[in-house]
């Protein structure tokens, strides 16, 4: 009723007009419409931007990585996409060294200590190199989030590749001195490492932290030979045997007789590890083929007390330490053609009186003297077999003596030599090689040669 009093007044005025009406701005339908399709993300109308944080983009999309714009839970936005220039491909400042192009192989490396950041597009190669010390090692690890395709190949000055490392149980690829011997205890020089990816596939981003650590602070064990078994190889030890003494001032440094030398013992099952020796000795005439000679070479009949040093026959005595208890007699004598013959003699120092057993096994005929007595006479041939033959002795109550023949017919030579006590092993006598007191290893140079004794072919 009121609309239509309206209509009738103004039908009555025509002098009178209706209120005014506002120019509106026509927005096709589609992105920027403030209206969501089912084709955008986000429409915010008049509000859309390329430039400002957080908003909805002109062409409909939420805020990105890659948008050029730096959004909320990014440190950069360059648009790239990939790592190595800054910013990385989740837009994450990059806090590291960026990798420099060219950088395909190790001579064309990127120098590096600590973090580095790159990409590796397909089929790509990206070289990080470091300077190392002498006996140092090189490590790689790759920093998460990590792309679980990256490989690793570590290579020397020359270039010669010596390890490489790939993802372990974390999924980061890692080059471990621990367990790539190539890696540690290395020579002094510039290393390089290169990542690859598997099969070459694109890597948008990658950090890595490449350091050289020192194998003994990281506990590495030695690669390659190291006599002494303190994990320091021979190649990088001041000390290779171990005795107290530089190599150096070590006068045999490859055996152990400086002051850190532990006394002679016998091992904890018996065997003697601690010989004068003398040899090798031909021509003596026997009564069957593997039979040692009857010729006394070294005055075996009568009182025997050399020391290292002293004549035996046409030869000297000399030392020979041996690790288990075998003495493979080819080491010193093997160039004597057979039938050839051997002497080794031990000091045994006994706190009381008692009956032990002489057990041993030779390579091939022995006799054997237990202070000047004649206690085992073997004629037979065979390999060393421990245990093999016996003789029964007596302790006596100081210093006791052991003389050892071996004759070798041909092949194999040697002997291992134990004491037992009631078929248990007789460990608490005290060997020697000094006939005159109790005997160590020291740097004891009776020739003056500059060669200790204790490793003197002839002292």
């Amino acid at each position: 009723m009121l609309r239509l009093l309206w209509l009738v007044a103004a039908c009555n005025n025509p002098a009178d007009t209706a209120p005014p009406v506002e120019d509106e701005v026509f927005v096709p339908p589609g992105c920027g419409d403030s209206v969501l399709d089912a084709d955008e993300e986000c429409d915010d109308g008049g509000a859309n931007s390329d430039t400002s944080a957080d908003t909805c983009r002109s062409d409909c999309r939420l805020p990105r990585c890659g948008d050029l714009v730096v959004d909320s839970g990014e440190t950069c936005d360059d648009g790239a996409g990939f790592g190595g220039d800054g910013c990385n491909g989740r837009c994450a400042a990059e806090t590291g060294t960026p990798e420099v192009e060219p950088n395909n192989t190790w001579a064309e490396a990127s120098a590096l200590q600590g973090e580095g950041n790159g990409s590796l597009l397909e089929g790509d190669t990206d070289c990080w190199s470091i300077e190392v010390p002498a006996c140092g090692a090189v490590e790689l690890v790759e920093l998460a989030p990590c792309s679980t395709s990256l490989t690793f190949s570590l290579h020397a000055p020359d270039g010669t590749m010596l390890a490489s490392g790939a993802p372990d149980a974390s999924g980061c690829a890692h080059l471990d001195p621990l367990s790539a011997p190539g890696a540690r205890w290395v020579e002094g020089g510039t290393w390089a490492v290169c990542a690859s990816a598997v099969n070459g596939t694109l890597v948008p981003d990658y950090s890595v932290a490449l350091t050289s650590p020192d194998p003994l602070t990281i506990g590495a064990p030695a690669s390659g030979a190291d006599g002494d078994a303190d994990t320091i190889p021979d190649s990088c030890d001041t000390d290779r045997d171990g005795d107290g003494l530089d190599n150096e001032a070590d006068n045999c440094p490859d055996l152990s007789n400086g002051p850190l030398t532990p006394a002679p013992s016998l091992t904890a099952d018996g065997y003697i590890t601690t010989w004068l020796s003398a040899g090798p000795f031909t021509g003596g005439e026997t009564t069957a083929e593997c039979r040692p000679s009857e010729f006394a070479f070294v005055g075996e009949d009568g009182p025997l007390a050399p020391a290292a040093g002293d004549a035996a026959g046409d030869t000297v005595w000399t030392i020979a330490l041996v690790e288990t208890g075998y003495y493979d007699l080819l080491i010193p004598y093997g160039s004597a053609s057979p039938s050839r013959e051997s002497y080794t003699l031990v000091y045994l120092d006994s706190a009381d009186s008692r009956p032990l057993t002489v057990s041993l096994g030779a390579d091939d005929g022995v006799f054997a003297w237990w202070n000047g007595v004649q206690v085992m006479d073997v004629g037979s041939c065979q390999g060393v077999n421990a245990d093999q033959f016996q003789a029964e002795v007596v302790a006596e109550v100081g210093r006791n003596t052991l003389l050892v023949k071996v004759r070798d017919w041909g092949g194999g030579w040697g002997q291992a030599v134990r004491l037992l006590d009631a078929g248990a092993p007789a460990t608490t006598l005290v060997p020697s090689l000094d006939p005159d007191g109790d005997w160590r290893p020291d740097q004891a140079d009776g020739d003056g040669d500059g060669v200790g004794d204790a490793c003197d072919g002839s002292p």
